[in-house]
C-alpha cells in the first residue's frame, strides 16, 4: 500500500504556511510494522484520526509529488491519500500547537491564536479567568433539579445510543434515480435514537436543550461558564435557522428550507406522529428539491439530525458536569425517573429466537458431524470436514433454509 500524506507546515523563517508532501510505501516495512500502520490507517474514520502520528518518521518527503507519483503508480498496488485537519509542524517536522503558531506568525510569546470563524463567545471563555464553580452559593429549586435532571438523563441515553456512537452512512449510486444509502445502524436504532433525540430538541418537551441551557446560565450567572453556555444556545438556534450545510448534487445555496424545517418534516412525518395532510405536503415539497431522491433526501436528514445531536452534547456535557456535581454536594438525590436501561440491566441480554436458532444448529451440527466422522473411519483432517454435510442434514430434516 502507498500512502500519501498532505500536511501544512508554517515555516518559521518567513511566517508562512506551506504544504508538505509526504508518501510510504508499506511494503518496505516489516511485517508488524506494516500491520501496524494500515491498521492505523483504515481505522482513522473511527475516532483516532491521529493515531498515525507516531509513524511520521517513516514516511519519506516528495519533492516532486507527480513525478513520485508516475513512478509509484507503474507498480500494482493500492495507492490511498489523507490529510489530518488539525495538525500542523514547523519546517523541520515539529508539531505545532496553536499557541506556537501565534507566537511564530506574531513574534509575541503571549500571542493567542484561534481557528478563523471561532465565535466570540467560545474565545471570551477560553481567555476569561475561571474561577472554580462555589456550589455551595448556588442554589437551585426542586423543580430546576428535576428539569435539569431530565435533561441529564435523556443527554446520557443518546450519547449511548448506536446512531450516536456510529455515523449517518454513506451515500452512493447515481443522482437522481440510482443512489443508494446505506448505515451501519438498523432503522430500529435510528427510530429509537428519534426518540430520545426529539426529547431534547422539541420546544415543547419540559427541559429540551435550549430550556436547560436557560436555566443552568441563570443558575451560573457571573461565571465564565455560563456565558459560553447562553452563547452556545444562540449559535445551536442560528444554525437550526440555516440550510442544510453539505447537500450534494443539488448544493446549499438551493435549499430554500432551514435544518429545523428538515428535522420537523422528518420526524412529523416518518417518527413521531401519523403525518396530516400539511406535513405530507411539505415532505414532498422537500423531496422535489433533492430531485425526488429519498435516498439523498434521508442521508441529508440524518447527517443534520446527528450534527445537532453533537451540538446539543458539547454544551450539555457541561450541564450535566455541574449538575451532577451539585447534587453530590449538597447530598441530593432528584426526584427523576430514571432510564428503563439503568433500571432493568437484563434488557437485551436473551439471545434472539434466531440466535438461539442458529448456536443450536451449530451446536447439533459440530456433534452430528463427529458421529459422521467416525462411522466414516475417522479419516484426516478431523470431524471439521462433516460439518458443512451434518448441517445441510438438519437443515433438511427441519424444513429450514440456511441464512
Amino acid at each position: 500500500m502507498i500512502l500519501l500524506w498532505r500536511i501544512s507546515y508554517l515555516d518559521s523563517q518567513d511566517r508562512a504556511y506551506k504544504d508538505r508532501d509526504l508518501f510510504l510505501d508499506t511494503d518496505t516495512l516489516d511485517a508488524c510494522t506494516k500491520a501496524v500502520i494500515e491498521t492505523a490507517y483504515e481505522l482513522r474514520d473511527t475516532g483516532d484520526r491521529r493515531g498515525i502520528l507516531k509513524f511520521r518518521h517513516l514516511f519519506h518527503e516528495s519533492q516532486n509529488v507527480t513525478a513520485d507519483l508516475c513512478q509509484l503508480g507503474q507498480h500494482p498496488m493500492t495507492m490511498s491519500s489523507f490529510c489530518i485537519p488539525d495538525y500542523f509542524e514547523d519546517e523541520n517536522g515539529k508539531e505545532l500547537n496553536s499557541k506556537e503558531m501565534a507566537h511564530i506568525l506574531t513574534g509575541k510569546p503571549n500571542a493567542v491564536m484561534f481557528p478563523a470563524g471561532t465565535p466570540a463567545y467560545r474565545i471570551k471563555l477560553a481567555l476569561a479567568e475561571k474561577p472554580p464553580i462555589q456550589l455551595d452559593t448556588i442554589e437551585l429549586t426542586q423543580a430546576q433539579l428535576r428539569l435539569l435532571g431530565y435533561f441529564v438523563r435523556d443527554l446520557q441515553e443518546m450519547v449511548n445510543s448506536k446512531f450516536y456512537k456510529e455515523n449517518p452512512g454513506t451515500l452512493s449510486g447515481n443522482f437522481p434515480d440510482k443512489m443508494l444509502l446505506e448505515t451501519s445502524v438498523t432503522d430500529a436504532e435510528i427510530r429509537s435514537f428519534v426518540t430520545i433525540f426529539r426529547r431534547l430538541y422539541m420546544e415543547k418537551e419540559p427541559c429540551n436543550f435550549l430550556k436547560a441551557v436557560v436555566m443552568f446560565g441563570d443558575a451560573l450567572q457571573g461565571y465564565p461558564l455560563a456565558e459560553y453556555i447562553l452563547g452556545f444556545g444562540c449559535e445551536y438556534k442560528v444554525e437550526l435557522d440555516r440550510p442544510p450545510k453539505f447537500v450534494p448534487y443539488v448544493g446549499a445555496d438551493k435549499i430554500p428550507f432551514t435544518r429545523k424545517q428538515l428535522l420537523d418534516v422528518h420526524i412529523y412525518t416518518q417518527y413521531a406522529h401519523q403525518p396530516c395532510p400539511k406535513r405530507e405536503r411539505q415532505y414532498s415539497e422537500c423531496l422535489a428539491v433533492f430531485g425526488n431522491s429519498k435516498p439523498l433526501l434521508t442521508w441529508v436528514f440524518l447527517n443534520e439530525m446527528w450534527a445537532s445531536a453533537i451540538r446539543i452534547r458539547n454544551a450539555g456535557k457541561h450541564i450535566e458536569f455541574v449538575y451532577e456535581h451539585y447534587c453530590r454536594a449538597h447530598n441530593l438525590n432528584p426526584d427523576v425517573l430514571t432510564s428503563l436501561a439503568a433500571d432493568h440491566p437484563g434488557i437485551g441480554q436473551l439471545e434472539t429466537k434466531q440466535e438461539r436458532q442458529e448456536r443450536i444448529l451449530t451446536e447439533k451440527a459440530t456433534e452430528l458431524a463427529k458421529n459422521l466422522w467416525e462411522e466414516a473411519g475417522q479419516p484426516s483432517c478431523g470431524p471439521e470436514q462433516f460439518i458443512k454435510t451434518a448441517r445441510q442434514k438438519l437443515l433438511d430434516v427441519m424444513g429450514w433454509e440456511d441464512n
